[in-house]
């Protein structure tokens, strides 16, 4: 009997250290189970806090992918195909005799080369969008001095340049005409050109004047610009003919 009880009492014991083992080795196998659910609770939030800081920190504002702006761009495609609006202004810099110095803005607007941003970007040598066949149909002697061309986020366009220019003079009036034009309606059936503001400081002229002048040759047809630089003494002149007449 004793031996019996005695191994009754033992067998006790050892169950008593299995229950206690299985009860820790569920509390450690959940304390586990918790710490990983918690890692992957918070891995996707340190990846996406890292990735948001990695794209705030590579952004470049106002960078334009000039690959990817003109990819089937067609440079010999004006943006209207029928009649291309031009918008233009003019500042004389200097005159010497029958010799103008001027500086010419043109400006127009091209609808596929928009992009995203608030600002107006240089465009590069090697881009080469449509533009305007621009010049000065009386002019001779012509040299152009400085050129620049930037793009604005709407897709419009902005030329800048510096010209010297002889024309000649009309010898009663002493004034000089530019006749601004195109040389042959490039990528459109015909480029309209619009002269929406002018400046001259010179004591020699006065101001500027503007009227438009179409022409037709074979069977294209061109909308020009005649802007007419006035000299100081046609003012003089006519307040001394009125004068006289009084």
């Amino acid at each position: 009997m004793s031996v019996g009880g005695g191994w009754k009492a033992s067998c006790e014991n050892v169950t008593a250290k299995l229950e206690e083992d299985v009860v820790s080795c569920v509390i450690v196998d959940n304390s586990a189970m918790l710490n990983i659910l918690l890692l992957l609770f918070l891995i996707p939030t340190l990846v996406s806090s890292s990735y948001n800081e990695d794209l705030i920190i590579e952004r470049r504002p106002h960078h334009v992918d000039w690959e990817d702006l003109f990819m089937e761009y067609n440079r010999y495609s004006a943006p209207n195909r029928v009649r291309q609006e031009v918008n233009m202004t003019i500042e004389v810099v200097d005159i010497r005799g029958d010799r103008l110095i001027f500086e010419m803005n043109q400006n127009w607007r091209d609808e596929r080369l928009r992009f995203v941003g608030v600002a107006r970007v240089p465009v590069p040598a090697h881009i080469q969008p449509w533009i305007p066949d621009t010049y000065i149909r009386n002019g001779w002697d012509v040299v152009v001095e400085q050129k620049s061309l930037d793009l604005n986020y709407d897709g419009t366009f902005l030329l800048r340049q510096k010209y010297q220019v002889t024309v000649n003079a009309d010898e009663n009036t002493k004034e000089l005409p530019l006749i601004i034009a195109s040389f042959n309606n490039y990528g459109t059936d015909r480029i309209h050109y619009n002269l929406i503001n002018s400046k001259i400081d010179l004591p020699s002229h006065s101001h500027l004047s503007s009227k438009p002048h179409q022409r037709k040759f074979d069977e294209l047809r061109f909308d020009d610009v005649i802007v007419t630089v006035h000299s100081s003494s046609q003012i003089v002149d006519s307040l001394i003919s009125n004068s006289t007449s009084v």
